[in-house]
């Protein structure tokens, strides 16, 4: 049996509409004519109200138990999607169709962040995107092959709440005289509190992770409440992965990130946590959908991923390394370092040293630039800027001195 399905047709021309992140409209394909989510919205729900679920008997067969069968409203087709989808284009005229069984109830999100950038604008940017790598392959410049490029809106939940805090940190400010070095050592108490806003988590697992987090941030001052207006052109998904399965990977942020920021409050030379006592407290979990580009190339038997924030433009996916061109540039940060030490301090020894160690940082740093794809492991960007301490109090435990050789280097 078929599940009703919603499409956006203009009130002018009946053609079908999609959401213009360029004006922040829905636009007939047609006769593009503009409207505004409020001026359509007593159009759409007349349009829901009054429509009739297409019964049409399909057996998909045992392999598609998680199946589900939409009509598309435009051309009428049957449109086989699994039980997460919640918006897909047609196969048959192309038009999108949006499952309005997925937002409704439990499932409707709380809010959504509509696309700021078209389909052209995320494409001209993934072109940005890899033509200022110096470290890639001639031949991806020419032979890359774009599969597709979709616009979806991505289930996340945002985590609001708070981390309490109880640590005690070792420090010490460290004074070298003439004759010694004078270390006066403290220990340093903190409690307080740092409170955390939309700390979001990607809730859908077709979606990794890492790609999602190296999109962030997002601007969640933009959030509006959700509406399926802003859903025509483009894919969406329900989320599949529940809210409390994706609190460890908030948790392991805000602690992170407190832990940090309680850490900088120690005002003293060096600084050595000793305990540390960081719990975090949920207030609100919220359920939203955000704008993803997501593309996906193929290129010498492999296919890379892409993703682009559809609100603030950033991009982001890992590239292949021509590593011809990285090893040039190490040799020559590496001839180069040794080189210039050897002429200061006339040793070979120390020369090679050098090398050594700038060829090392040259070659992991440009390999490390084509791979920027990675777990986040802060949440800075959603964290207040300063801790709320309760109890700071820096007690002065002892003096330690050490006396210095001649030359002036400390004594062992």
């Amino acid at each position: 049996m078929a599940q009703n399905s919603t499409q956006m047709n203009c009130p002018n021309c009946g053609g079908t509409m999609e959401f213009d992140p360029g004006v922040g409209k829905l636009k007939c394909m047609f006769c593009e004519s503009v409207f505004t989510q409020e001026e359509c919205a007593a159009f759409f729900s007349e349009q829901e109200s009054q429509e009739a679920a297409k019964q049409s008997g399909s057996d998909w067969g045992d392999d598609a138990d998680d199946m589900k069968a939409y009509s598309c409203n435009t051309c009428g087709a049957e449109i086989l999607a699994d039980e997460n989808t919640g918006a897909s284009r047609c196969p048959y005229c192309g038009n999108t169709t949006i499952m309005e069984a997925q937002f409704s109830g439990a499932a409707k999100p709380d809010f959504l962040i509509p696309f700021a950038f078209s389909k052209q604008q995320a494409m001209e940017k993934y072109k940005e995107y890899y033509e200022k790598k110096k470290l890639l392959p001639k031949a991806f410049l020419s032979g890359n092959q774009v599969e597709e490029i979709q616009g979806v809106y991505v289930p996340f939940w945002l985590f609001d709440g708070a981390v309490t805090i109880d640590a005690e940190y070792e420090a010490a400010d460290k004074e070298d005289t003439p004759t010694e070095t004078v270390r006066r050592i403290y220990r340093a108490e903190r409690r307080g509190t740092i409170s955390f806003e939309n700390v979001p988590a990607d809730a859908s697992k077709r979606m990794p992770d890492a790609i999602m987090d190296s999109v962030e941030p997002f601007k969640f001052d933009e959030l509006k409440d959700f509406n399926m207006m802003y859903l025509p052109g483009f894919l969406a998904e329900k989320f599949d992965v529940e809210g409390d399965d994706d609190l460890e990977r908030a948790e392991k942020r805000v602690i992170s990130t407190a832990k940090q920021k309680t850490q900088a409050t120690v005002k003293h030379n060096e600084v050595h946590e000793k305990r540390g006592n960081f719990v975090v407290n949920y207030t609100k979990k919220k359920y939203a959908m955000l704008p993803i580009w997501y593309l996906t190339t193929n290129w010498n038997g492999k296919q890379w991923s892409f993703a682009m924030n559809g609100q603030t433009g950033k991009f982001t996916g890992d590239l292949p390394v021509d590593y011809a061109k990285l090893g040039i540039l190490t040799g020559i940060a590496a001839v180069a370092a040794g080189v210039i030490l050897y002429l200061l301090m006339k040793t070979i020894p120390a020369a090679l040293i050098a090398a050594l160690i700038v060829g090392l940082i040259v070659f992991f740093a440009g390999k490390g630039s084509m791979r920027p794809v990675h777990n986040a492991s802060q949440a800075n960007d959603y964290m207040d800027k300063q801790v709320r301490l309760v109890y700071s109090q820096d007690h002065f435990v002892r003096t330690e001195r050490k006396p210095k050789q001649q030359g002036g280097q400390p004594q062992k």
